[in-house]
Parts: C-alpha cells; sequence; structure tokens
C-alpha cells in the first residue's frame, strides 16, 4: 500500500491511528464514529469492519464504499488507484498478515481456582474471580497464575502468567500479541472496564496486572495494563476513541536503583502520548512515598484511594519532566528531547 493510497483515505476524512502493522480508524462510509472500528493493513490495504463483521476486503471497496454518493468524484479516485496496480485488489489479507489467535472460552475450566498466591499479596478473592485469574497445573504455564486476555468481542485472544514459585523463570510469560491487548477493558463483567472508562472520562496506564488489581480492590477500576515501560499504539487508539480528560501515567518509582527505569519509562510514556493528547489531559503519578509499585503499596496497606486523589501541581510537573530529561539526555532520543523542551513552551 503506497503512501498515495494513505493520502487517499486522509482526503476523504479517515484520520487513520498508526498501530504498527495496521491503522485503526473510524467507519466513515457508514456514518460511524467508533475511531477503532476499521482495521487496515498497512502491507495490503485489506480491511476490516469490526462492528460490522463483514471479513476481510480490499481497500477498494472501502473507497467505492465510502463516495457511492460521488460518481465523478469516485471516477476519478479509482482512476488515479488503478495506474498503481497493487494488493488493493486482494480480497483476502496476505499471509504475512498475523491474526490475534482466539482460544476456545472451555479452555479456562483446566485452570484451579487457587486465590493464594494473590492473597499473600492482600488481593481480595471478588478481585481475583473478576479478573477470571486461576492457576495452571499444567502446559507453557504451568505454574503461573494465568489471566486469560480478551478482545472487544469477549474472545481469548491471550494469557499473561505470573509465576508462582521462586525459580528460574521469567516473572511475567505472555501468549498472544500482547501489543494488541487493551486489557483489561473487555473482560467480561456485569461492569466492564471498558464502560467504567467511559463513564469516568480518566485512565490509570500501569506496568503490571498486580498494579491494576490493586487499584481495582481499592475502588479504583478505571485501569489499563501496559504490559511492560512502553504503552502500545493499540492502547492509544484504543484511549483516542474515548471522551477521555484525564490519563494518569502510574509506573514504577525505581527510586533505590542507580538508573530510576521506571519513573523514565513514565516520562517517555508521557512524552509519547502528548502526540496525541492535550497536555492538560496528561499526568504522571508516581507510587507512594517508599514504594517502587503500586502492588506493593496496596499489600502494605497504603490507602490508594486517597493517593489518587492528590493533585499534581501541573506546571511544576512540566518542568521537572523537562529537567530529567536534560539531566539524563543520553537515555532519551533526539524526538523526546523536543518534546519535553515543547511542553514548557
Amino acid at each position: 500500500m503506497s503512501d498515495m493510497h494513505k493520502q487517499i483515505l486522509e482526503d476523504l476524512g479517515y484520520k487513520l491511528v498508526d498501530c504498527g502493522n495496521h491503522w485503526r480508524t473510524s467507519a466513515l462510509y457508514r456514518g460511524g464514529d467508533n475511531s477503532t472500528a476499521i482495521q487496515i493493513y498497512k502491507d495490503s490495504g485489506v480491511w476490516t469492519d469490526y462492528v460490522t463483521e463483514g471479513g476481510h476486503k480490499p481497500l477498494k471497496q472501502l473507497i467505492q464504499l465510502t463516495l457511492r454518493d460521488n460518481p465523478k468524484k469516485l471516477k476519478s479516485v479509482l482512476k488515479s488507484i488503478d495506474s498503481e496496480p497493487d494488493a488493493l485488489m486482494q480480497s483476502k489479507p496476505k499471509t504475512l498478515i498475523e491474526m490475534d489467535k482466539v482460544y476456545d472460552q472451555s479452555i479456562l475450566e483446566k485452570l484451579f481456582p487457587n486465590y493464594t498466591f494473590y492473597s499473600k499479596k492482600k488481593i481480595s478473592e471478588s478481585t481475583q474471580k473478576l479478573f477470571k485469574v486461576g492457576l495452571a497445573g499444567s502446559g507453557n504455564m504451568y505454574r503461573r497464575m494465568v489471566f486469560p486476555i480478551y478482545n472487544e468481542h469477549s474472545q481469548i485472544i491471550g494469557f499473561s502468567g505470573r509465576k508462582v514459585d521462586s525459580n528460574n523463570g521469567a516473572k511475567w510469560k505472555h501468549i498472544g500479541k500482547k501489543n494488541n491487548w487493551i486489557y483489561p477493558a473487555y473482560v467480561p463483567n456485569k461492569e466492564t472496564v471498558d464502560s467504567i472508562i467511559d463513564d469516568t472520562g480518566e485512565v490509570y496506564l500501569v506496568e503490571s496486572i498486580g498494579d491494576a488489581m490493586a487499584l481495582y480492590d481499592q475502588g479504583i477500576k478505571n485501569v489499563l495494563v501496559i504490559f511492560g515501560l512502553s504503552v502500545s499504539s493499540s492502547i492509544i487508539s484504543y484511549l483516542s476513541g474515548k471522551a477521555i480528560n484525564k490519563i494518569i501515567i502510574a509506573g514504577n518509582n525505581d527510586f533505590n536503583s542507580e538508573v530510576n527505569r521506571g519513573l523514565m519509562a513514565s516520562i517517555k510514556n508521557y512524552l509519547k502520548l502528548s502526540s496525541y493528547f492535550d497536555l492538560d489531559v496528561l499526568s504522571i503519578k508516581v507510587p507512594p512515598k517508599g514504594f517502587n509499585d503500586l502492588g506493593d503499596a496496596h499489600q502494605s496497606g497504603s490507602d490508594l484511594l486517597a493517593w489518587s486523589k492528590i493533585s499534581n501541581d501541573v506546571t511544576k510537573q512540566r518542568q521537572f519532566i523537562s529537567d530529567f530529561v536534560s539531566k539524563h539526555d543520553q537515555n532519551f532520543s533526539q524526538a523526546h528531547k523536543k518534546k519535553a523542551k515543547k511542553i514548557n513552551e
């Protein structure tokens, strides 16, 4: 798919949100306003509308549907793209397009309802049940607390597992394409996190599921997990389709380490998000004093609800970010440095 085709879509009014190997956008051809309804693969132009569930189609068909009431313009656009034949004419995705694998719900029956591991971390059994977690007694997730990952259609598209033993294995293990995950937004419950984010207009971004459950257990349920240090383009796309008033980046604070990677990551995420959201929407909130992460703070009895209500001085925070980037400039890209300078202008 060429730059010309991308330009044609933008000229037609499609606001394309970059999600790595694909774009997400609203279904303008049918008057839709959900900014993540359509997924368009960059390499082929093949697209699908997740709301209508009409399968995969060539990009040429999207253009035809969009301009069906303007035959003169449609003819002109089709003439321009026909002069550059490529994957637009395909009706199926290329084999190198990797779709999320969908797992049968029955797989959850293999998990034991053993909540001891997180109960020791003061996470209530009710919260654990809402997150659908269970202990794996066999397979790739053996001896791990396993969390099923759901998409917007309530389908399981992956798993995240936290080891329960002090062995040499990785602390967390993921099955699936975690860069596509919007978790726990779509975990099926009477009240989903997705609906809570809609209602509050606010969201907390945390590094791990443990941090998310810690907040959830204390009544802060509008939380998303970034599964590491960097917010994904899928989460950015998801949030861009919401009426978001506040994004709180609540990463770790590795204050007792030589390099505070948690705070550094939070600042990088702040600068990354500043390309998509107003600065007034963004803030960084480190865990309560003396704690590296929210899970530890919760386990020790910290009042996270009171912590969440402490307001940051926006002006001071922007200056702090700018000063931090300047002081640790070797750890930031030129793009980061430019954005850090710009936020104080």
